[in-house]
């Protein structure tokens, strides 16, 4: 039996849920470093956004029991 080498170069894409699709659709796919920066970018500014609300809603909290871990936090950062 003789075997040959598979001479073709085939490149496979695949969707986000695993399926293979076909080379005209992952064509039509832009894969531009731009996509990628700007998705780097909106997501650090949601998370500065989400982080700095729920800072925000930490501190003006009103609850007995945030004012007294808040005091012995201070204490503690005091005796070091």
């Amino acid at each position: 039996m003789r075997t040959t080498p598979n001479t073709r170069s085939t490149t496979m894409a695949f969707d986000p849920f695993g399926e293979p699709v076909a080379e005209g659709v992952a064509n039509a796919c832009p894969t531009a470093s731009g996509d990628r920066t700007a998705r780097r970018v909106g997501g650090a500014v949601f998370w500065t956004l989400a982080l700095a609300i729920l800072a925000g809603r930490v501190y003006a909290y009103d609850m007995p029991a945030v004012e007294s871990v808040a005091s012995y936090a201070a204490q503690v950062v005091a005796l070091r």
